[in-house]
């Protein structure tokens, strides 16, 4: 079911205008005499057949109804129309890969202890590994979901996964890049055929998300002020519907509202994004494309935002060029950051160009560095010491 703002209305050759409504299997048109009027009764059908689905969740029982059951309907009665493709698709495999034995339990059955152990048990079904603690803080935290919609519902009066507890995750620093490793990626990089990994270096000095930097438009680049906005990112979407197409690739706004930000650039870099800019102009003109400001930086043979997995391809064959293991693209984000911080510039501002909603998150992830970053800071003080 779609959002009202997701429907097409049409003006009428009559003057008034309509739009069509289908639910399960039935058309139902909506007239108006203006825009205005249409959408208002387009929202109010919307609410009644929301509220009719909600309504029939309540026809479920807690002592007959097993949390897959339950789970499946909630999904595609609240979420579906609701989350990102990504997320619709995550839950779907968490109800088909990760429920279990605890699936097939009728809702009045399940307690505390139950999940608590299943939880504790679970392993990918590929590997036989113990799940990452990740994936167990997402599993119970789509269980307790389920569970508030049973309350929500008036099938259950109490969430049993109150009070489950996952093991701690062990701090592990984040992996950055040495000079030396950097230098020779950067090196790779502009050595390199594919003119669009000229992204490598583009991120190794802005630290943006891979997202954030697919999805960049000419539109983004001040280059009079030499600030690149932050506004969109660039999204791969499992398919919420049945297609021949299970992925699609969508702009999207950010992670979050603090995302949103500008991220200024050295001279140098600037300078070599202009010049990168010059030889995508000269690519397009010489495969037959004309260049638009609209255009995406990093683009496909056909002119299109590149495909991230594609994308992420070319970045493995530049690691192994570059003779460099264990570094994931967000690597060189980690990366950013660490020279940032190396090179004395303070938490907050570092927080800020990350594009983080909260400096503390910055400091948990680079607190392996703080001691040094500390110190350097101390010293400041010590001219006002006197004896």
């Amino acid at each position: 079911m779609k959002n009202p703002s997701q429907y097409h209305i049409q003006k009428r050759k009559d003057g008034r205008y309509a739009v069509t409504v289908m639910h399960k299997g039935k058309r139902q048109t909506v007239y108006g005499r203006t825009k205005k009027e249409t959408l208002e009764k387009l929202t109010k059908v919307v609410k009644e057949i929301q509220y009719a689905k909600i309504h029939n969740l309540q026809n479920f029982s807690a002592s007959s109804t097993t949390l897959s059951a339950w789970a499946t309907e909630c999904v595609e009665t609240y979420s579906k129309q609701y989350v990102r493709g990504n997320t619709y698709y995550a839950y779907k495999n968490i109800i088909n890969r990760h429920l279990g034995e605890l699936g097939e339990k009728r809702l009045a059955d399940i307690t505390n202890l139950m999940i608590q152990n299943h939880l504790s048990s679970l392993r990918n079904k590929d590997t036989g590994e113990k799940l990452s603690h990740k994936m167990l803080v997402g599993i119970r935290n789509f269980i307790s979901l389920m569970f508030n919609y049973a309350i929500q519902n008036r099938i259950l009066n109490y969430n049993p996964v109150q009070g489950v507890k996952l093991p701690k995750q062990p701090y592990q620093p984040a992996r950055a890049l040495t000079v030396e490793e950097q230098k020779r990626l950067e090196t790779a990089a502009r050595e390199s055929e594919r003119l669009l990994m000229f992204a490598i270096i583009l991120d190794l000095y802005t630290g943006l998300r891979k997202g954030e930097l697919l999805g960049l438009q000419w539109t983004d680049i001040n280059f009079a002020k030499g600030c690149i906005s932050i506004t969109k990112q660039l999204a791969r979407h499992h398919s919420k519907d049945d297609s021949s197409h299970p992925y699609i690739l969508d702009i999207v706004p950010p992670k979050t509202e603090a995302s949103i930000r500008k991220v200024y650039m050295i001279n140098d870099l600037k300078n070599e994004l202009l010049s990168y800019r010059e030889k995508s102009i000269a690519w397009k003109e010489a495969h037959g494309y004309q260049h638009s400001e609209e255009d995406f930086l990093f683009f496909s043979r056909k002119n299109t935002p590149i495909e991230p997995r594609r994308f992420h391809q070319y970045y493995q064959e530049l690691l192994e060029i570059a003779e460099i293991e264990d570094a994931t693209f967000h690597t060189l984000r980690h990366t950013f950051a660490t020279r940032c911080l190396e090179a004395g510039i303070d938490i907050v501002t570092v927080s800020k160009l990350l594009g983080h909603a909260d400096s503390r998150v910055t400091a948990n992830t680079y607190s392996h560095l703080l001691p040094e970053y500390h110190k350097k800071e101390i010293k400041k003080i010590s001219k006002l010491f006197r004896i």
